[in-house]
């Protein structure tokens, strides 16, 4: 039905009034012409000029024409087909494959004709145009039954779907729970289920639960849940492997009945590099499917320990105190050169190779008057190159000496004495959210610092540099000055941190020590703290790195898109777009080299599609102008997913509550065959009416001007060929 409008930005009565005096005034006009015309003529030219004036007037008072349209749309149904590999398997009494096909026979998507949109899904939905019995290959290695309903509330913005129907095993094992997308997108669900709800006869691995960072050497636990259905008894023999090498077995007795069982590995690795975890579980007889025996993780493997190179300007108490909380973990190699007088040290002297192969340098009252420059040299290239450096002054500490270093640490000195105090850390709330002065994490952190006992601080003054950050300044006495004391860095892939001031074994000896004498069991070490922190800080790679390359996930499905992602900064972490990102992926029957696309922002991106069945590494090289600018590599694995097998039988459950608190009902294949009626009868799958409300602004119309100049140039040409003056 269409209704029309006739509108004006004035009145009627207006408009009427000035057309009439427009029609007076072309009579007018032509009441006595030279020459006298006849009257027709005089007609003539009287109606051409009343309608040029009235056309002009119509057009002023701006006519707007509305036109209203009411229809209705048809309803909607959403087809929503699970394509994973489970609603393919044969469980425990059924083919579900054939018994998929069957159901989908009974209902026949296709009688829904044009108000049925049909998809697809597995790990995401796909839209069908058209289904046909080649629609479903059952690949899909992951089940995401809330992604559809995502894509389904989408379409249903513009579109006036009214219900959904959803076919699947319920063997979600991707995205959140269905059931919350299903309610928030506000239409019945009708629910087919496919598949037995009798768990089958199996043996699954659950989960391979492992610690993602270890170290040559060091033992790091692998957690596996294994899950037996239906067998009485048996030994079952669950296999580690580290990059296909068996490194530890274990036995399984079977239980009756369905049982979970912990098993505990002890994985210590022996080379570094990222390494692939496997674990095998023996098949038995009779077992639903194999697939699940297997499970995959990687395993980044550090170097045997991380070493920590200590050079002090003489033996300290604070050497003493710092050497023995560094080696209260185990994973910490630390090694001390401490000059004696002279250019000397007791023992070795520090090495260039040493320096390289230290994550990180700590000078303590380094260096002295009789220090080799040479030696400061050799320290300062290290930090050049991106060494990490934590500094700690002392009282004997040459502050000329340090020129070398200077460029790097995050103060520069103006002027220098020997003359010593005592001074208070002053820290405030804002510098104990820094991870370096975290203590408990809470607000009354800063409130811990401030009660420490003092240590000593030389009458030096310093500045900090501009992009240097202050995180604790001193108090002599109760009168705060605006002098650091504890102060850090991260610039151009180089961090330190500075401490200007000693006798930081009081802040234990002191403060921790005498509040345990006196029983306070939560008291807290902070000097233990703080030491920790800055080694974890200085030493964590991420924040440094200015060339990242990796893979979206770490293991994927056969035939699945691997996405290779890239971030490229420069020196102050702000983004490179001008990059030449190349990766090559080796593994697989042949090399794929790949040139990654810029996104913006110092992100890059590409992907590769059908590689076969296999475990690949990716190596990743960064030009900048044509120079090599960084490097970066990693793992990843195809084919390894088989969680679609982890629970091999129908949720019936979960399909049951979908149905139910949406409005839906559940079905079996059985029962299928009336689900389109019962569909069309439901009062919410109803048409649903649209207005469509639309304005042709009539003074905009080029044509209405038009026809006023023709009457005004027709008006004109008779009067010409009648000779009028």
């Amino acid at each position: 039905m269409t209704s029309y409008d006739f509108g004006l930005s004035g009145s009627w009565p207006l408009l009427i009034l000035c057309c009439l005096i427009g029609l007076a005034l072309s009579i007018y006009t032509y009441r006595i012409t030279v020459p006298p015309i006849t009257q027709l003529r005089r007609i003539t030219l009287i109606s051409l000029r009343s309608v040029g004036l009235a056309l002009l007037l119509f057009i002023l008072f701006e006519p707007i024409l509305n036109i209203i349209k009411a229809s209705e749309e048809p309803p909607r149904l959403a087809v929503l087909l699970d394509n994973s590999q489970s609603v393919a398997i044969t469980d425990a009494s059924v083919d579900r494959q054939a018994q998929y096909r069957q159901a989908l026979a009974s209902m026949n998507p296709d009688s829904f004709g044009d108000d049925a949109r049909i998809l697809r899904f597995d790990s995401h939905p796909d839209n069908l145009d058209a289904f046909n019995a080649d629609s479903l290959d059952f690949s899909g290695q992951l089940s995401n039954i809330s992604s559809a309903f995502t894509a389904v509330l989408a379409e249903a913005e513009h579109e006036n779907v009214r219900a959904v129907l959803l076919v699947t095993d319920g063997s979600y094992n991707a995205g959140e729970n269905p059931v919350y997308n299903a309610e928030l997108l506000g239409r019945p669900v009708y629910v087919v289920g496919i598949g037995d709800s009798t768990e089958p006869k199996d043996l699954a691995i659950q989960s391979l639960i492992t610690n993602q960072i270890a170290y040559v050497g060091s033992p790091v636990p692998v957690n596996v849940n294994v899950k037996s259905i239906g067998y009485e008894e048996g030994d079952v023999t669950v296999q580690l492997r580290d990059d296909g090498k068996v490194i530890d077995e274990q036995t399984i007795s079977l239980r009756p009945g369905v049982n979970t069982y912990t098993l505990v590995f002890e994985y210590r690795p022996e080379q570094e590099g990222t390494r692939k975890l496997q674990v095998d579980l023996s098949a038995l007889d009779g077992e639903l499917t194999n697939k699940n025996n297997r499970a995959v993780e990687f395993v980044k493997v550090l170097k045997t320990k991380r070493s920590i190179v200590i050079v002090a300007g003489a033996p300290t108490p604070d050497l003493a105190f710092i050497r023995n909380v560094l080696g209260q973990d185990r994973d910490v190699e630390v090694r001390v050169f401490v000059q004696k007088k002279g250019a000397e040290f007791l023992g070795d002297a520090p090495t260039a190779e040493a320096l390289a192969q230290a994550e990180a340098i700590i000078l303590i009252g380094f260096p002295i008057s009789s220090t080799d420059p040479a030696s400061v040299q050799m320290i300062a290239d290290a930090v050049r190159r991106g060494k990490p450096l934590m500094f700690i002054a002392a009282r004997n500490l040459d502050y000329s000496r340090l020129r070398p270093l200077e460029p790097y640490l995050p103060f520069t000195t103006s002027a220098s004495q020997s003359q010593e105090m005592l001074a208070f850390a002053d820290v405030g709330t804002r510098a104990v959210t820094h991870p370096v002065m975290k203590v408990n994490g809470r607000a009354d952190d800063a409130e811990l610092w401030n009660k420490l006992p003092p240590i000593f601080r030389t009458e030096t003054f310093v500045r900090s540099k501009p992009e240097a950050r202050v995180l604790a300044t001193i108090k002599i006495n109760s009168a705060p000055l605006n002098e650091p004391l504890i102060l850090l860095r991260s610039l151009q892939n180089r961090k330190t941190l500075a401490v200007l001031g000693y006798g930081l074994f009081r802040w234990k000896l002191q403060g921790y020590a005498v509040e345990q004498a006196r029983g306070r069991e939560d008291a807290r070490d902070i000097f233990s703290s703080f030491i920790e922190n800055s080694i974890r800080w200085l030493t964590t790679e991420d924040q440094g790195k200015l060339v990242r390359i990796k893979t979206s996930q770490r293991l994927y499905a056969n035939g699945e898109r691997v996405e290779v992602i890239g971030q490229v900064y420069d020196a102050t972490y702000n983004p490179i777009d001008n990059a030449d990102v190349r990766v090559t992926i080796t593994g697989g029957p042949e090399p794929r080299d790949l040139i990654l696309s810029s996104l913006g922002g110092g992100r890059y991106h590409a992907t590769v599609e059908g590689l076969p069945e296999s475990d690949y590494a990716f190596n990743g090289k960064v030009l900048v102008n044509e120079s090599l600018y960084g490097r970066d590599n990693g793992r990843f694995s195809v084919g390894e997913l088989n969680i679609e097998y982890q629970n091999p039988y129908m949720n019936a459950p979960l399909l049951r509550t979908l149905a139910e608190r949406t409005g839906g009902r559940f079905y079996t294949a059985n029962t299928v065959k009336n689900i389109a009626a019962d569909i069309r009868a439901s009062s919410s799958f109803a048409a649903r009416p649209i207005t469509e409300k639309s304005e042709i602004l009539l003074w905009s119309v080029p044509w209405l001007l038009a026809l006023a100049i023709i009457a005004f140039g027709l008006e004109w040409f008779t009067r010409k060929r009648g000779g009028m003056v």
